[in-house]
């Protein structure tokens, strides 16, 4: 046990030995957008047998590392700011084409504060938690090979939180996040009239309230410089 503490040990100064000092970051990246079962306040009643769910993410943005605030060469804190993401949620029925189906997009960008630690000269990980602000929401109820899509709902400038983890490998960028908002998607048709109160009398559960809650798992990849 004695050996392994010394070898664990000795792991940590080689790495710290080939460390540098964390640079700021420009990357872009793009990957699967997964929208929670309990969208909508549905408690998990959309994981039903024949509904599909996915989704798309991508943004760019930058990673300002502010060194003075901690004495550690191979860690620093930041700003993380994403200029623009772009993210589209679906759920949709298999078969049935009677079956209403969803799919939301989001225009927004994110900033908060990011924790750097570089485990070598290649190697490092980030973690942040970003107010996310949703510039526009849009849901689109529709039917498959039904034109019923003239009605959407809306919302502009929502914030939200956004939380996650990057690992970064060279030029590499991995990353998993998890974002929750809560848009009030108003009709475009009829003043007053918002998806979360049609989904409640629809399906007879639900969040109470115009505000839908939209979580979704993010996991992307990407080139950082």
């Amino acid at each position: 046990m004695k050996n392994f503490a010394l070898f664990l040990v000795g792991i940590l100064f080689s790495f710290n030995s080939f460390s540098q000092r964390p640079d700021n970051q420009f990357y872009f990246r793009l990957g699967y957008s997964s929208p929670t079962w309990n969208q909508y306040g549905m408690n998990k009643s959309l994981k039903v047998e024949g509904v599909d769910k996915f989704g798309a993410n991508f943004e760019f943005g930058n990673i300002f590392m502010l060194h003075s605030l901690l004495p550690a060469r191979n860690m620093a804190l930041g700003i993380n700011v994403d200029y623009l993401y772009t993210n589209v949620n679906n759920f949709q029925y298999q078969d049935n084409t009677l079956e209403q189906n969803f799919s939301t997009f989001r225009v927004g960008s994110k900033i908060g504060p990011s924790f750097t630690y570089s485990l070598s000269r290649k190697a490092a990980f980030d973690a942040f938690v970003k107010a996310n602000v949703a510039w526009a929401t849009v849901a689109v109820p529709y039917q498959k090979k039904i034109n019923d899509a003239d009605d959407y709902y809306s919302d502009y400038a929502t914030v939200g939180i956004s939380t996650g983890l990057n690992f970064r490998y060279g030029i590499l960028m991995l990353g998993i996040e998890y974002e929750t908002i809560s848009p009030e998607l108003e009709s475009s048709e009829y003043e007053g009239v918002y998806l979360q109160t049609m989904i409640k009398t629809l399906a007879g559960e639900g969040d109470d309230g115009s505000k839908s809650k939209l979580p979704c798992v993010n996991f992307m990849v990407g080139l950082s410089f």
